[in-house]
C-alpha cells in the first residue's frame, strides 16, 4: 500500500503545477459558458488527461468530460477541447440548466484528486457577460505589458493589479503608490487612458510571478470593471529570435518591445532600420546584437 502511495506521489510530480483558470463562473438559464484553463507545456503536461468534473456533497468529484470520456448525462451538452502547444484546454457547456451551478475543478492527471483548480458556477435567469482571461506569457527575467479594461472615465478611481489565491486576492499594487514587498522596483501602473483603460508594466520576472490576477479600477462605487489575467513566465528560449513584421497605417503609430539580457551592461540602446539588401544597420557594431 505505502509503494502505491508512493508510485503515485511520483506520477504526480511528472506533472507541472503550474496550473490556472478562473475561480468564478456566471451562465445565463439556457445559454452557455465557456472555461479555460491554462498550463505550462511540458511533455507530461501536452500528454497527459485532461478533466472537468463536478464536486458532490459527499466531497467526491464526478467526470463529466475528460480527454477519453463523456458522461451519457451531459453528452451533447458539452465538449472538451485541449490545445498542447498553446498550454490550454477548453471546456463548453451548454443548454444550462439550475442544477448545473455548483463547484467543478478543471484538471490534469489520470485521476481527480490530482493537479486541479477548483471553480464556482452560477447559472442565473439574467446573467452579466464576462470576459475572457486574458494570457499574458513572459520570460524570465524579462517583461510583459498588460492592457487593463475599460471603465468609468472618471479619474478619481483607484487602478489596482492583485494575485488571487485560495480565498482572496492579494494587492501586488494600485495607483495610489502602493507595492507589495514583492514587486518592490518591478511595477508600474500607467495613468487612465481617455477610455479609462490602463496598463500594467512588470518587469524582471520571476518564476514565482506565474499565477491568475485581477485587474482594474475602483471608484467611490466600489469595483467597476475586472479582468482576469494568466501570467505564464518561462525560461528564454536558446533558438535565435524570429523576424516580427508589423503594420500600421500611414500618420498612426506602432508599439514594440526589445529584450536583453538585465544583469548585462550596454553603453546604448538603439533602433534602426537595416538596408535594401538586409545587412545590418550602417556605423552600428554591437558586440551582442538582440534584434527586437
Amino acid at each position: 500500500m505505502v509503494l502505491l502511495f508512493l508510485l503515485a506521489a511520483l506520477l504526480q510530480g511528472l506533472v507541472s503545477s503550474s496550473l490556472h483558470g478562473s475561480r468564478f463562473l456566471a451562465g445565463e438559464l439556457g445559454g452557455s459558458i465557456t472555461h479555460q484553463c491554462f498550463y505550462s507545456t511540458t511533455p507530461a503536461n501536452k500528454h497527459e488527461r485532461k478533466y472537468w468534473c463536478k464536486t458532490s456533497a459527499s466531497g467526491v468529484c464526478y467526470t463529466i468530460v475528460s480527454s477519453r470520456f463523456i458522461s451519457s448525462e451531459y453528452r451533447g451538452r458539452v465538449a472538451l477541447r485541449d490545445v498542447p502547444q498553446n498550454g490550454t484546454f477548453r471546456v463548453t457547456m451548454t443548454g444550462l440548466r439550475s442544477s448545473d451551478s455548483g463547484t467543478y475543478r478543471c484538471g490534469i492527471g489520470s485521476t481527480n484528486e490530482g493537479l486541479y483548480v477548483s471553480l464556482n458556477l452560477t447559472v442565473l435567469a439574467d446573467a452579466p457577460v464576462s470576459r475572457p482571461t486574458q494570457l499574458i506569457r513572459g520570460e524570465l527575467h524579462g517583461s510583459v505589458t498588460v492592457l487593463c479594461p475599460s471603465g468609468d472615465t472618471q479619474r478619481d478611481q483607484k487602478r489596482f493589479w492583485c494575485k488571487v489565491g485560495r480565498s482572496s486576492c492579494t494587492l501586488m499594487g494600485s495607483s495610489d503608490g502602493f507595492v507589495s514587498r514583492r514587486l518592490q522596483g518591478r511595477i508600474v501602473i500607467s495613468p487612465q487612458e481617455s477610455s479609462g483603460a490602463f496598463k500594467v508594466l512588470l518587469n524582471d520576472l520571476k518564476k514565482e510571478d506565474s499565477g491568475l490576477y485581477l485587474c482594474g479600477t475602483q471608484g467611490w462605487r466600489g469595483q467597476e470593471i475586472l479582468q482576469e489575467v494568466v501570467l505564464q513566465v518561462a525560461t528564454a528560449s536558446t533558438l535565435p529570435r524570429r523576424p516580427k513584421f508589423l503594420s500600421a497605417t500611414v500618420g498612426g503609430s506602432v508599439s514594440f518591445q526589445c529584450h536583453h539580457d538585465p544583469k548585462g551592461t550596454y553603453e546604448r540602446k538603439y533602433l534602426c532600420s537595416p538596408t535594401k539588401g538586409g545587412s545590418k544597420c550602417p556605423a552600428v557594431t554591437p558586440a551582442a546584437p538582440r534584434w527586437c
